[in-house]
């Protein structure tokens, strides 16, 4: 008897809440709604530098969140925990992220998300509450190419009623929507990159310690978070490889920063040389990447999923080219429009005897490393400024409440 009055003390509820939400509770009006399922993580610092400028630029914009994705960066603490820490570092937001609740009805003049996963995941909400959008179509987030599902899940987002663009960051994500016919290309926007803090690095910078100048070690970084088993899919194999290969190599050392550490594989032939930082909020690159000299990013596509595959260059190789770290990464999908390979960037293939034959290059050149490293910087500063990502953003933004 306590337990059926429990299980109807529970229904009776959660009607309550319905009844409430639907003829009660007024719905939350703004001009600006972002949906998402991670955000205010800090660790999503790609989101927190674009959402915290929309919240800047739309003084009545708010941001609902479910916290559904926690559990890919291995997070358990709940939303309202990592709203407060977020809040702590960007008290200028507070009361401005809230947990998405379905009762929950919106009076919005335009709503914002990032990733297939999200629009899909949202676009009935969006239909119910009649709300026009837009949403960016990044890598990942469950975008793959040459699958039937995740193109059956952009039809069903670019059908709704309400869909009004969507912007894509890579020009094969841009020439597959196209070849496929699955949008019309006046609704698509090709803005290239994506938001990253280069603000931050840019104030934060400290002076770069040159090696046998202003340090007496040869640095090289892997960063990434761990989304497979030895992290195959970011070359966290390779780059151990890499290593194991450098090891007789008296002043280089080796650096990881993510969710890795030395029981993903075995690290005994170099445990001696390889430190390991564990996951990381931004504040604590400027003076990591002050110290490095390379980061390495041998990605691979199609290995986390069928048809998966990273932005180029990924968010983290961005960060650090921004701090000047030469940048050596993979680009198997011939994705790059923009850098010189050798110039302000370095292009590897995922062969670890190859890649030891470019780093040997540049350890034995250093000049030849700092002044690529220097101009890798230039170049990603330009490209990646987020100024102008976000001024064309914006842009579409505008434009899309209007019409």
């Amino acid at each position: 008897m306590i337990i059926y009055l429990k299980f109807l003390s529970t229904k009776i509820r959660c009607f309550w809440r319905k009844v409430k939400g639907k003829y009660f509770d007024k719905p939350v009006k703004c001009d600006l709604l972002v949906l998402d399922d991670i955000f205010p993580h800090l660790l999503s610092a790609f989101r927190i530098a674009e959402y915290n400028r929309y919240l800047s630029e739309f003084s009545e914009s708010v941001i609902y969140s479910t916290a559904k994705a926690f559990p890919i960066i291995n997070e358990s603490r709940s939303l309202s925990l990592v709203v407060q820490d977020y809040e702590t570092y960007y008290p200028q937001f507070r009361k401005r992220v809230f947990e998405l609740d379905t009762s929950t009805r919106f009076d919005a003049k335009l709503a914002y998300m990032i990733f297939i996963n999200n629009a899909y995941g949202f676009v009935e909400t969006l239909e119910k509450n009649k709300i026009p959008f837009v949403f960016t179509l990044y890598p990942g987030g469950g975008f793959a190419l040459n699958t039937p599902n995740v193109d059956q899940m952009l039809m069903r987002v670019f059908l709704s009623p309400y869909f009004r663009k969507v912007i894509v960051t890579q020009k094969v994500t841009y020439d597959y929507l196209l070849e496929r016919e699955l949008i019309n290309s006046e609704k698509v926007e090709f803005i290239y990159g994506g938001v990253f803090p280069s603000d931050i690095y840019k104030q934060s910078k400290l002076q770069k310690k040159r090696y046998k100048n202003e340090k007496q070690t040869f640095d090289i970084c892997f960063v990434a978070n761990k989304y497979m088993s030895k992290g195959i899919d970011k070359g966290y194999d390779t780059f151990i490889s890499v290593a194991e290969k450098l090891v007789d190599v008296q002043d280089m050392y080796f650096h990881v920063v993510g969710s890795f550490d030395e029981l993903d594989i075995d690290i005994s032939l170099i445990k001696d040389k390889i430190t390991f930082y564990g996951k990381r909020y931004t504040d604590f690159f400027p003076d990591f990447y002050s110290k490095m000299d390379i980061i390495l990013s041998p990605n691979i596509p199609f290995i986390l999923n069928d048809g998966a595959f990273d932005g180029f260059p990924t968010g983290c190789c961005v960060e650090a080219a921004l701090s000047e770290v030469a940048v050596f990464c993979t680009d198997i999908l011939n994705q790059n429009i923009y850098f010189q390979n050798r110039e302000n960037i370095v292009l590897i293939s995922t062969d670890a005897d190859r890649i030891v034959q470019d780093i040997f290059f540049y350890y034995r050149n250093t000049e030849n490393l700092y002044l690529l490293a220097k101009k890798g910087e230039q170049a990603f500063g330009d490209i990646f400024s987020i100024e102008n990502q976000i001024s064309l953003r914006l842009k579409v933004l505008h434009d899309s409440m209007i019409t």
